[in-house]
């Protein structure tokens, strides 16, 4: 039935119509009693009275469905004094997340009714002054003054500067409210009413899972007495028959529900055990509550009636309930032996995670409750979950069935990183052997969310500020790719990006973000440049301005900092998913058109008209708004014609750019790419951005994958649409062939360094050369030259302290290589020296039989020099 026909059907008071509409319609209704004082339970019994009191006044002549919502909303405002209690709700903590979205919100349930209500309509449902004058049969004026004497209360209670400040955190408990999704039983409309207590025993929680510190209600020292069993539920012979009526196809019958029903009740039966809990706490679990509503639902007769025509989607429906019903280890164990869609992984991922979150709080209660008790439970310094499994007996009952159940609930037991006491995590290992999730890119990106939950707790970090930096971006980036395909486990991930991103910018009481110098610390410096440094839009927009205002005050102080408020990262998420935040960022302009360049037929005709053009002058200008592989291919021509001072122009202006005479001076034809690839592509995914930079990386597929072929050159642009190459060194020799002229190099550079040490003699030598050298050095067992090539932090140790570290390392003899490449590492260190790395290969050439030794050089005042050595 389409949109316009169920609502005028529902208007003539057509039932089933009306249920169906109030199903679409129920939940601003139900948000509407929430924001103005109705604690979740009564939710249910609020909705019932709203929706069939409209419905007592059908048929009626609504023009369209905004005069119909009018009218449901003059009636839900007619009956919040019955239903509005003084208490806080106990479900709070479930539905806004954030101690700063409860704060507002119970400030709201203070002010009075006449300017609460107009201020909830406004902000939170879209209503304008007209629209509310309407609704409240009021005169505009004093609706809009209601709006204003709100505003003005909030910003004193909560002690705010101006009204920005409030509408700000308005806009954001607005978007927590948006995400509590209260259920409606439509079906309650025309049944014979209950008493209210009945009702709200019925009544469905909002659906988030139960936080860690919330399971006091249910009795800590009941959580975890029984025993685990350890092993998933299997059928026995008196369910054969059952369980074969259950899976046959073909029509669904009554023996086909009486063995859906045996399977649901053998599962429910043997999960407590399996979980290491009792029935009476697993009842309570959300979970369950949630699986046990939607089973008594698809198998009500008028619902399966419905699947008469299609019997097959209702054994789909069932299927998804057995999972919803498992525990997480049974989950995975189904996963293995079925196939699923996309959308249907996304699905039992969610599950899985809310599932296992509202078990790691059970899990986290039992360790505070007995934090004591495990302070013995140590090896070596870590948690040995293994240890209490043996020694059972020295610890409380409930600690020894929780370890036993971790395999189950697939968690694991770690240290608090910052307080005396343990946490859990989710154990996803298994979850990467699964081809399915390795598959699925959204899905994989999520197991490695999860793996890295919880993130803080309360008012802190539990990890370091610069790792939490790293695991921000990949949230960022799951954010950003995942936006289209929202559900509750991504608002989830919503709030621990805005909460731990707030943690990472601000710090807390036990980690504050400046030091008594009034300097940002350095861990926080770091943390703030990783944020930009491999980041989606989001993060550059809002953290770009505060780096470059910090770095110019030496780190002291930046007005977008001090302005930085909570919502403003949710703001420049929103705006990325909404494709608005690009254009707003340095070059945000760009765009890069997918091109494929087949070298075969590829031909540098059209590539020397560019080049003559710039050599000429080197004026950059011209190459404004060149594609970026017209750029690629000028270096690569100025390469094949041995023009260094071209290549040297092409080059990106960064701290690692040398000067044109030391360029010159290093410079080494590398292979051409028109001989040796076999084809080069780019395509949107191949562009990233780090601070103000876009950077792209071109794929080339060389004929050969030897190693000699220099990494894929690097493209970058800075404000101005002009590509640039970056700055990049390579140096490729083969050896053994009858060509001599790299090994008689090194040869007479050894004979002359090994005689005198005199540092002169290399100081214009290259990477390649200098790790040649050392090379030959350990041939000849020259112990004295190999230390004297080391960087001077590299000798803390004595001569023959080296000599002994060498002899154990099976250094290749320099005779054997086939290959020796270096290559210049394009990461800006914060001591601005060029590092690199230099490869060996001994092997035949081919990538079979590659084999490869990697030494780290850098460039000292010396000249290149080899790094220490137990990197090797």
């Amino acid at each position: 039935m389409k949109a316009g026909e169920l609502f005028e059907r529902a208007l003539l008071g057509e039932k089933t119509a009306y249920e169906k509409w109030s199903l679409l319609n129920h939940e601003p209704i139900a948000r509407f009693g929430y924001q103005n004082g109705i604690t979740a339970p009564r939710l249910q019994k609020f909705l019932l009275d709203v929706f069939r009191q409209l419905h007592s006044q059908l048929p009626a002549d609504y023009r369209d469905e905004q005069e119909a919502e009018t009218a449901l909303y003059k009636i839900a405002v007619s009956h919040l004094p019955v239903h509005c209690t003084k208490e806080q709700g106990s479900d709070d903590k479930q539905i806004l997340r954030f101690e700063e979205d409860r704060e507002i919100h119970l400030l709201i349930q203070e002010l009075d009714e006449e300017v609460r209500i107009p201020l909830v309509l406004f902000y939170f449902h879209n209503k304008s002054i007209d629209e509310l004058g309407n609704l409240l049969e009021l005169p505009s004026h004093p609706v809009d003054n209601s709006i204003k004497e709100a505003i003005v209360t909030l910003q004193e209670k909560m002690h705010l500067q101006n009204r920005e400040q409030v509408e700000k955190r308005l806009e954001f408990l607005g978007a927590s409210y948006s995400r509590f999704t209260p259920s409606f039983n439509e079906e309650e409309l025309f049944a014979e009413q209950e008493t209210e207590t009945s009702i709200e025993k019925a009544a469905i929680e909002p659906k988030a899972p139960v936080q860690k510190r919330t399971v006091a209600v249910i009795g800590l020292s009941s959580l975890f007495l029984l025993g685990v069993i350890g092993a998933s539920f299997a059928m026995n012979d008196d369910n054969v028959e059952t369980t074969a009526a259950a899976v046959e196809n073909g029509e669904i019958n009554k023996a086909t529900v009486k063995a859906w029903k045996a399977e649901y009740k053998k599962i429910k039966e043997s999960s407590p055990e399996r979980l290491g809990i009792t029935p009476k706490v697993y009842e309570k679990l959300e979970f369950v509550q949630r699986a046990d509503e939607k089973f008594e639902k698809t198998l009500k007769k008028s619902n399966i009636k419905k699947f008469e025509d299609d019997p097959e989607a209702l054994r789909e429906q069932v299927a998804k309930l057995m999972l919803a019903i498992e525990t997480p280890k049974g989950m995975l164990e189904a996963l293995d032996q079925t196939t699923m869609e996309e959308s249907e992984t996304a699905e039992f991922m969610q599950s899985f995670a809310l599932k296992t979150k509202e078990l790691m709080g059970l899990a986290d209660a039992v360790l505070l409750e007995h934090e004591d008790a495990l302070s013995n439970a140590f090896s070596h310094g870590e948690f040995s979950a293994e240890s209490i499994r043996v020694h059972k007996e020295k610890y409380p009952k409930e600690v020894g069935a929780l370890v036993d159940s971790l395999n189950e609930s697939m968690l694991f037991i770690q240290p608090h990183p910052t307080e005396k006491r343990f946490l859990t995590r989710r154990n996803m290992e298994l979850f990467y052997s699964n081809q399915l999730y390795m598959q699925d890119i959204f899905g994989y990106q999520y197991i490695a969310l999860l793996e890295g939950e919880p993130y803080f707790d309360g008012e802190d970090l539990l990890l370091p500020v610069e790792e939490m930096a790293f695991h921000l971006t990949q949230i960022e980036r799951y954010l950003v790719d995942a936006a289209k395909n929202s559900n509750e486990a991504f608002d989830e991930f919503e709030e621990i990006f805005y909460q731990a991103f707030w943690l990472t910018l601000k710090g807390s009481e036990a980690n504050p973000v400046f030091g008594s110098d009034g300097v940002v610390k350095e861990n926080y410096q770091e943390a703030w440049n990783n944020l930009i440094s491999d980041a989606a839009n989001p993060l550059v927009f809002v953290m770009l301005p505060i780096i470059e205002e910090m770095e110019a005050s030496g780190w002291r102080k930046s007005a977008h900092y001090d302005a930085l408020a909570y919502p403003d990262i949710s703001t420049a998420l929103k705006m990325e998913q909404n494709g608005e935040l690009a254009a707003k960022l340095p070059n945000g302009d760009v765009k890069i058109k997918p091109a494929f360049v087949d070298m075969k037929d590829f031909s540098y005709d059209q590539t020397k008209k560019l080049y003559s053009k710039f050599a000429a002058n080197h004026d950059k200008s011209i190459l404004k708004d060149v594609p970026p592989l017209d750029v690629l291919f000028m270096y690569h021509y100025a390469n094949k014609i041995k023009d260094s001072e071209t290549m040297w122009h092409l080059l990106a202006e960064d701290k690692l750019k040398p000067s044109i005479k030391e360029y010159k001076k290093e410079w080494k034809q590398q292979p051409d790419i028109a001989e040796e690839a076999l084809w080069v592509e780019v395509y949107g995914d191949s562009l990233y951005r780090r601070k103000d930079e876009l950077y792209l990386e071109p794929m080339i597929n060389y004929q050969t994958e030897n190693g000699r072929m220099p990494p894929s050159t690097v493209l970058v642009t800075k404000r101005d649409h002009i590509w640039l190459v970056k700055n990049q060194m390579y140096e490729a020799y083969s050896l053994g062939g009858k060509e001599k002229e790299y090994e008689n190099l090194i040869a007479s550079l050894y004979q002359a360094f090994s005689a005198e040490q005199e540092e002169a003699l290399l100081e214009s030598a290259s990477p390649g050369e200098i790790a040649g050298v050392f090379l030959k050095a350990a041939e000849e067992e020259d112990y004295t030259t190999m230390y004297a090539l080391l960087e001077e932090p590299a000798k803390t140790i004595s001569l023959e302290s080296f000599r002994h570290q060498v002899v154990t390392l099976d250094i290749p003899d320099f005779s054997s290589l086939k290959n020796l490449i270096f290559t210049l590492d394009m990461y800006e260190y914060e001591d601005d020296q060029r590092r690199g790395h230099v490869q060996l290969d001994f092997g035949s050439g081919s990538p079979e039989s590659y084999e490869f030794y990697d030494f780290g050089i850098v460039e000292t005042a010396k000249g290149w020099r080899m790094s220490d050595m137990n990197a090797y």
